[in-house]
Parts: C-alpha cells; sequence; structure tokens
C-alpha cells in the first residue's frame, strides 16, 4: 500500500536517526571540549586540509573543459585513459602534499586509497559528462 504520508514505521525510523545522529555530534563536541589545545589544534588542522583537498578534487575535473575538444579530435581511447590518470595523480599529490607526507597508519591508508578511489571516479564520471557535452 503506498500512501502519501510514509508508513509510520518510516517516520519513527528518520526520527530516530535524526536524534543519534544529533547525539553523536553533541558527543563530538563534547570530546572535542575536553581535549587539550594540542589535540584541539590537530582536529582542526586536519579538518580544514580535508575540506581543501575536497575543494581541490572536485573542482581540478572541471578544468578539462578547457581542452576537452583537443582530446576528441585525438579520438584515442588512450587519451581519455591519459588524462584521468593525470587528474587522479595531481589529487594523489596534493593529498600528500597536504598530510605533509605519507600517511602514518593502517587505518589512514586505507582511507587515503579509499579518497584516491572516489576521485578517480569522480574524475572519470566527471570527464565522461564534459566529453558528451562537447559532442564526442
Amino acid at each position: 500500500m503506498d500512501q502519501p504520508g510514509g508508513c509510520l514505521l518510516g517516520r519513527v525510523g528518520e526520527k530516530v536517526l535524526g536524534y543519534v545522529a544529533l547525539g553523536l555530534l553533541v558527543l563530538l563536541g563534547v570530546a572535542l571540549w575536553r581535549m587539550g589545545p594540542e589535540g584541539r589544534a590537530a582536529v582542526w588542522n586536519a579538518i580544514w586540509r580535508t575540506v581543501l583537498w575536497l575543494i581541490v578534487a572536485a573542482a581540478l575535473p572541471w578544468s578539462v573543459r578547457l581542452f576537452i575538444g583537443r582530446l576528441l579530435e585525438i579520438g584515442s581511447n588512450w587519451a581519455g585513459v591519459a588524462l584521468i590518470a593525470g587528474l587522479t595523480a595531481v589529487d594523489l599529490v596534493v593529498g600528500l602534499v597536504l598530510l605533509c607526507g605519507l600517511p602514518s597508519g593502517g587505518w589512514t591508508w586505507v582511507a587515503g586509497l579509499v579518497a584516491l578511489a572516489i576521485a578517480g571516479t569522480y574524475n572519470y564520471l566527471v570527464a565522461e559528462y564534459l566529453a558528451e557535452q562537447a559532442g564526442g
């Protein structure tokens, strides 16, 4: 049965998830408040570096719009592979510069590799979209 307002269980689930998210944010705030100045500075430093990397990784593939026509004239898949590899390499270098070196722990390596895989996929999707818009 499809009801316009949704079912009661769905609405209760949304409320519960909202309260759980609110509780986690409050716990995060308390943890930051109880943390020393060095720890707090390290957390804020990590946050701004992550946000900066996300901005660069999100904006970089849109610069392909400037030369996508030339790549389409080449007509080779290897040109597209080189483009995606180049964009992902730039994402990697920017990430390493913002990390101030290689990741230090196992979870940091996993998080970095997952972020790089997501950035590479995003690069592919944006390049594919721009190629379609350019008539390729």
